[in-house]
């Protein structure tokens, strides 16, 4: 169910809004809605990629052997 808002914006914003809409041949409310949903659907997705990105670097151990990790703290510049 559809539920009517008020938003202020910027003027030019809702020109260039208007204008779209007419070239879309579509109702400016449906611009407009369609703009927040794909907002929101990338914020979900960015969200998404965190929390693998966490699971990845941050819940499973990094197996090496103890030579490889000898050598890497040898190797390494700030220790």
């Amino acid at each position: 169910m559809k539920r009517k808002i008020t938003i202020s914006l910027e003027e030019d914003l809702v020109r260039l809004s208007r204008r779209r809409a007419l070239e879309e041949n579509r109702p400016l409310s449906a611009l407009i809605q369609d703009a927040i949903m794909q907002y929101l659907d990338n914020k979900v997705q960015e969200q998404d990629k965190r929390l693998e990105a966490y699971r990845t670097f941050c819940e499973r151990p990094i197996r090496i052997s103890r030579e490889d990790f000898k050598t890497l703290l040898k190797e390494s510049s700030w220790i």
